[in-house]
């Protein structure tokens, strides 16, 4: 089953501008959120989001993003997100998110996988 967060994530590392909007627009709602270590600030909008994710895909020419697993309860959804490039990983991170009517409202992101050092 496809998941509002995995349109979000296959949006990353598209080519196409047209094709990265339109996946973002059907996965995200009014008043869009977003955060991970490697923005300098949290993310807020739909253009802002959409210029965030094409400097990933202009510094990382065919690497993409992938949800490998999602879980979901109450509104909330954890996603694990593979970033890959030439069939290798190099970087696995967990995503947390709010739902509103089935699209992500806020999505906050993680390097790696939370592990005790």
């Amino acid at each position: 089953m496809t998941t509002c967060i995995d349109t979000l994530f296959s949006a990353w590392g598209d080519p196409s501008p047209e094709s990265r909007a339109a996946k973002t627009d059907a996965a995200i709602g009014p008043d869009f959120y977003y955060s991970d270590p490697n923005a300098p600030d949290p993310i807020r909008g739909r253009a802002a989001y959409l210029d965030y994710i094409a400097q990933f895909g202009a510094m990382m020419p065919g690497a993409r993003a992938e949800v490998v697993a999602v879980s979901e309860h109450h509104g909330h959804l954890r996603a694990t997100v593979d970033f890959t490039k030439d069939g290798q990983r190099m970087m696995r991170g967990q995503y947390f998110a709010d739902l509103s009517e089935g699209r992500l409202q806020r999505v906050i992101g993680f390097s790696g996988m939370g592990e005790p050092d």
